[in-house]
């Protein structure tokens, strides 16, 4: 090999070296997001979307005597900042709700419990007491595309002429809602 063909080689294999060195190379990136056929349940201004609510609401009944000849009424509209409401997005034409029996009911009667004793209580749909949110039963809601639609709950704790002791009454409910 003579001196010039080895100063072409070396120079052709630098040239290469220098291509690569400023050589770019391009892709993609995908970039989604899936929206689910869903809805999403809100019981106040702070909500995060997609959260389950933590703290949909007390039925707080507030405080009474040893005995009370008329029902004492409650309701989760009576909340200061909102009641539970539930907006679904426009693939949801409908939903469900079911309110369980609570930690002490008997399968048939939803149960206030300080303890041993109890004091049953119902839940209706209406303020007026005439359609009851039965243990276990869903409830049919419609759903309109972004819409607030509101989930009354109201309590009553049934009339007691009997004096019962002092203490607080408890019970936790389980609310489910369905699409």
């Amino acid at each position: 090999m003579t001196r010039r063909t080895w100063t072409t080689v070396a120079l052709g294999a630098l040239l290469l070296l220098a291509d690569d060195a400023y050589a770019a190379i391009t892709g993609q990136i995908d970039a989604r997001l899936v929206i689910t056929a869903s809805c999403q349940v809100s019981s106040g201004t702070g909500d995060v979307p997609g959260s389950p609510v933590s703290d949909p609401g007390v039925l707080d009944f507030g405080q009474q005597g040893p005995t009370w000849s008329r029902p004492i009424n409650a309701s989760l509209s009576d909340r200061a900042d909102d009641p539970l409401h539930v907006s679904c997005n426009s693939s949801v034409s409908g939903f469900t709700v079911t309110i369980n029996g609570g930690l002490n009911g008997d399968g048939t009667t939803r149960r206030l419990s300080n303890g041993r004793q109890t004091i049953p209580y119902r839940l209706f749909v209406d303020a007026s007491g005439t359609d009851s949110y039965r243990i276990g039963q869903q409830r049919n809601f419609a759903a309109t595309n972004g819409t607030q639609v509101p989930i009354p709950v109201f309590g009553s704790v049934v009339a007691n002429t009997r004096a019962v002791p002092a203490g607080i009454y408890t019970d936790i409910l389980t609310i489910t809602l369905d699409w």
